[in-house]
C-alpha cells in the first residue's frame, strides 16, 4: 500500500475521531446547562487549550497546504468555540454582558494570534507552537487525575473521551510518521501516552472502589 493511500486513510480516520473528541464535551456542557454540575467542575483550561490548539493547527495546515490538517482543526475550532461560549456564560454567573466581554476579548486575542502566525511567523515556528498547545491539550485533564488520586472518584475521568483521544492520537501519530512531520509525531505520541495512562488510572481506581464495596458488603453480612 502506497504512502499516499496510508496518509489518506490515517488522515481521514484521524479527522473523524478528532470530531468525536471535540464533540465529547457535550456531556459536561449538557449537565452544566441543566445545573447538574457547577462551572468549577468543568475544565476550562482544557477548553481554551483545545481551541488554541485548533487555531494554530489550522494555520499550520494552511501553511503546509494539507487539507486534512486544516479541515479537522478548523471544524474543531468552531465546535470548541461553542463550548467556550457556554462556559464563559456560566463563569460570569449567566451575565450575558460579562460573557460577551470575555468572548470579545478572547476572539480579539485569537484573531491577532492567528493572523500573526499565518502571515508573520515562519512555518516551522508555527508548527512548534502548535505542537506545544497540542501537548497542553492532552495534558490538561491532569488536574482531574490529581482529584482522582485524592478522592478515588475514578468516574471523574471521561473514559469514553479518553478512548477517543487514544485512537485519535494514534491515527495522527501514524499520519505524521508517514509525512515525516515531527510536529505531528511528538504531540500525538505524548497524547497516546497520556490517554493510556488515564485509562490505567481509571481501571486501577475502578478496581479499588469495587473491592472496597465488596468488602463493605461482606462486613454487613458478618454483622447480620
Amino acid at each position: 500500500m502506497s504512502d499516499d493511500v496510508l496518509r489518506l486513510i490515517f488522515g481521514w480516520t484521524g479527522t473523524g475521531l478528532a470530531m468525536i473528541f471535540y464533540i465529547a464535551p457535550v456531556v459536561p456542557m449538557y449537565k452544566l446547562l441543566n445545573d447538574q454540575v457547577k462551572v468549577k467542575d468543568v475544565t476550562g483550561v482544557l477548553l481554551i487549550c483545545s481551541f488554541m490548539n485548533c487555531i494554530l493547527w489550522t494555520d499550520y495546515g494552511l501553511l503546509i497546504n494539507d487539507f486534512t490538517v486544516y479541515f479537522a482543526n478548523g471544524v474543531g475550532g468552531g465546535i470548541s468555540l461553542i463550548w467556550i461560549t457556554i462556559y464563559l456564560i456560566y463563569l460570569g454567573n449567566k451575565n450575558i454582558k460579562i460573557a460577551a466581554l470575555f468572548i470579545f476579548l478572547l476572539m480579539a486575542a485569537i484573531a491577532g494570534i492567528s493572523i500573526a502566525f499565518y502571515f508573520f511567523i515562519p512555518t516551522f515556528l508555527t508548527g512548534k507552537v502548535a505542537m506545544i498547545f497540542n501537548i497542553l491539550m492532552y495534558a490538561a485533564p491532569g488536574e482531574k487525575l490529581v482529584r482522582v488520586f485524592k478522592t478515588k472518584a475514578y468516574n471523574l475521568i471521561p473514559i469514553y473521551s479518553t478512548f477517543g483521544g487514544l485512537l485519535c492520537s494514534l491515527c495522527w501519530m501514524l499520519f505524521g510518521i508517514i509525512k515525516a512531520d515531527i510536529n505531528l509525531i511528538v504531540p500525538n505520541a505524548l497524547g497516546l501516552f497520556f490517554s493510556v495512562f488515564e485509562i490505567i488510572i481509571y481501571y486501577v481506581f475502578y478496581c479499588i472502589k469495587k473491592n472496597e464495596n465488596n468488602f463493605d458488603f461482606d462486613e454487613d453480612d458478618k454483622l447480620a
